[in-house]
């Protein structure tokens, strides 16, 4: 009977040893199939299905407007603070797709992204044709190009502003605002410069986003990751350029990250995700924030911290952000004129998110609400794949007193918000399951399969150590039972063995 519930220990105490050693193996082995599998299919292959989401993707893309409607314009000119309203969302449904699209043998892909905007009316809370008042970008444009020229130049130009009745506040609509519109004012301008051998770099329409429907921002060279899936999506040039020409430094021209889109595999909290913005010419740097879950999948969020756009006293570095040279923008505020001909355009986070409070507070009817207008990136940690983004920013008209233009006297230095947009997107409901299935749901058998084993391996393990703790206990149960009856009780028997034992006296 021993024997038989040693062999049977002996048995059970192999299979869970042996389940064990397995299921350790197995981590190692599936490990290594999941990073086989993701080395396969994510880097860019003509054919592949990432080439073909890459080239077209099938996400809904929306990009939302909000504009901020000034309510008292006429004390504006005399040195109030503006009062706004903010009106929206004005919804365009977004699409993309890359061409001219071109493989090397050094592991880069080049390309340009045609975009299109469609308006959403349905998405919207008005037609485009809805106006509101905000600053003439255009004239204010012309009065900085201008601003240290010749006086009589200026007052020939101020003259002409009242002759063709413009006023340095307007009411537009939001398609002119964005697509563009023609303007006597440019016309004129053009011809009173051109009078003194002055010209103005400036189309003969303007909006914000003229000659951006339809169109692409350029020639992009990244890394495919069929070399190093390390750096994929990594841009190596843009435009030609390894690095940009509109800054003061090295490290605010560089070129960091890719486009916001794709990303390598194997994320870790730890890390920043780099992201190269057109829009805002240069290059943004987002860090971990939570975990979130987006249709049933666990993403990590990377958002865009304060400290990126912060003043040189919290991050020197955006030193290198102030144009010209020492000229430095209050926290929160990224002054991009420089790339944008000359336009006093000033980039921040929508309502002013992280911005001093001067800034915030010199504007009534601005509310800043971090969950609403933060910029951020879910990510999915083992592929990498950009599961859900949205792009935040908010364009402002540095307003000022300028020297020979009458509208401007009155005007104490400050920062008018013109609009925001939220360019966002989230995988969609069939993309999304079909992820699940293909991916989380194999990780989910695989796990199982590691875990169980060594749960198995684990349990069979303690059924032995069990057992033979039980046995040590009642073997040291019965000797010490034993010992008491041979040493405490009184014989029954005498010494010789015969008779009864004598009584002692």
């Amino acid at each position: 009977m021993v024997a038989r519930k040693s062999i049977v220990l002996c048995v059970v105490g192999f299979f869970g040893v042996a389940f064990l050693c397995v299921g350790c193996g197995f981590i190692k082995i599936f490990d290594d199939m999941i990073h086989k599998q993701v080395k396969e299919n994510i880097p860019l292959k003509r054919g592949s299905e990432s080439f073909k989401h890459w080239q077209k993707t099938t996400t809904p893309i929306y990009f939302q407007i909000f504009v901020f409607d000034m309510t008292n314009p006429k004390e504006v000119l005399k040195g109030q603070k503006p009062v706004v309203n903010q009106k929206g969302p004005y919804t365009y449904r977004e699409r993309r797709e890359k061409k001219d699209i071109k493989f090397y043998d050094n592991g880069t892909v080049s390309y340009r992204e045609d975009q299109w905007f469609e308006f959403d009316r349905e998405m919207s809370v008005g037609p485009e044709e809805d106006t509101f008042t905000n600053v003439n970008i255009l004239m204010v444009t012309i009065m900085n190009l201008l601003r240290n020229e010749f006086m009589i130049l200026k007052m020939a130009l101020d003259v002409m502003f009242d002759v063709v009745k413009e006023s340095l506040f307007q009411k537009l609509s939001i398609h002119d605002i964005l697509w563009g519109y023609e303007d006597n004012l440019l016309k004129e301008a053009k011809k009173i410069a051109a009078a003194f051998n002055r010209s103005l770099p400036i189309s003969d329409k303007f909006g914000l986003f003229f000659q951006k429907n339809g169109t692409d921002d350029g020639v992009y060279l990244i890394n495919d990751g069929n070399k190093s899936i390390d750096h994929f999506g990594e841009i190596q040039f843009w435009n030609g350029m390894r690095k940009l020409n509109y800054w003061n430094s090295e490290i605010a021209n560089a070129i960091n990250g890719s486009d916001g889109t794709i990303y390598p595999p194997w994320t870790e909290k730890s890390e920043t995700k780099y992201l190269f913005s057109s829009d805002l010419c240069r290059s943004l740097g987002l860090t971990y924030s939570d975990e979130v879950t987006v249709k049933g999948i666990p993403l990590y969020k990377f958002v865009a911290p304060d400290i990126m756009f912060g003043n040189v006293s919290t991050n020197p570095y955006n030193a290198g952000f102030c144009t010209p040279p020492g000229n430095c923008l209050p926290a929160g505020l990224l002054n991009v004129s420089a790339c944008r001909s000359g336009s006093p355009i000033v980039m921040s986070m929508p309502n002013f998110l992280g911005c001093d409070e001067s800034v915030q507070n010199y504007v009534e009817g601005i509310r800043p609400i971090r969950e609403d207008h933060e910029s951020h990136i879910d990510v999915e940690p083992i592929t990498g794949v950009v599961m859900r983004a949205a792009k935040r920013l908010q364009i402002n008209v540095h307003l000022e007193k300028i020297d020979g233009f009458k509208s401007t006297k009155n005007l104490k230095p400050f920062y008018m918000p013109v609009l925001w947009l939220n360019e966002s997107a989230v995988i969609g409901g069939d993309d999304a399951h079909k992820f699940k299935s293909d991916v989380l749901d194999m990780l989910k058998i695989t796990d199982a399969i590691k875990y169980g084993l060594i749960a198995l391996g684990g349990f069979l393990m303690l059924c032995v150590i069990g057992v033979l703790i039980v046995a040590s206990l009642k073997s040291k149960g019965t000797t010490g039972s034993l010992r008491v009856n041979s040493e405490d009780e009184d014989p029954l028997l005498s010494p010789n063995g015969y008779g009864p034992a004598p009584i002692s006296t």
